[in-house]
Parts: structure tokens; sequence; C-alpha cells
């Protein structure tokens, strides 16, 4: 049986950690809790509705709009859920395409670099969202 910090999500089996794949590092976990604070939609977490960027709900407003309140959403979402991390910058990137002649997309990239002071990590969490 495997020792680890916490479950990787989405859950899944492992024969080797046991009944949950784990996270074994603690740049692992951090990552974790940074994508969970940005795709959590706020409500969406029970006993703290504030909780959350939900990235989703930004996938169809203006640019300038989403650029601006979607970065200083996660700023103070992880400032205040996953404190000891320093998001260090946030690219937001539009990815629009037509895929089909009447079915345009609206996807968004995001980059979020952040440091770990007090372990000494540099890391950038990327995630493309797809509407």
């Amino acid at each position: 049986m495997g020792i680890g910090y916490s479950p990787k999500l989405p859950l899944q089996h492992d024969p080797v950690d046991g009944y949950y794949k784990l996270n074994k590092t603690i740049g692992a976990v951090m990552k974790q809790n940074i994508k969970m604070v940005v795709l959590t939609c706020p409500g969406e977490r029970m006993m703290d509705p504030n909780f959350g960027v939900g990235v989703r709900n930004y996938l169809f407003d203006t640019k300038m709009v989403t650029h601006t309140s979607l970065r200083g959403k996660i700023m103070e979402q992880v400032k205040k859920y996953v404190p000891f991390v320093r998001v260090t910058d946030i690219n937001v990137i539009d990815l629009q395409d037509s895929p089909g002649e009447n079915e345009p997309t609206n996807s968004l990239g995001l980059q979020i670099h952040y440091t770990i002071p007090s372990v000494g990590l540099d890391d950038t969490l990327a995630i493309t969202f797809t509407a």
C-alpha cells in the first residue's frame, strides 16, 4: 500500500496505492487544490457557498470583462482558500474556433503561474475550458 498526502482526483483505483491513486508530492496536492478552486462554481460546495471561481461562467462574457474579473476572482479565491500559495501570473487565452459550419464554440485557456515559498516550489497549472 502506497503512502501519499491526498487522494488524486478524479478518484481512480490503484493496486499500488490501495483503494485510490494518491498525490505523493506537495506540488501535486497544491496543483490539485488550485484546480479545484478554479473549477468549482460558487454555491456548489456544501457548507461554503462562496468557495470557487466558477470559470465556466466566464466563457460567454466579453474579453476585457472576462480577463479582468477572472484574474481578480482567481487571485481572491487562492488567497482565501490556498493561502500558502502565491499566484505570480495569470494568463487568460481566448481559444475561439469553429469546428463545424453552424457549431461555434467558446473556449478559454488559463495558465496560472504560482509559487509555494515554504517549500521553494514554482509551477504552472494549465487548463482549457470549452462550452
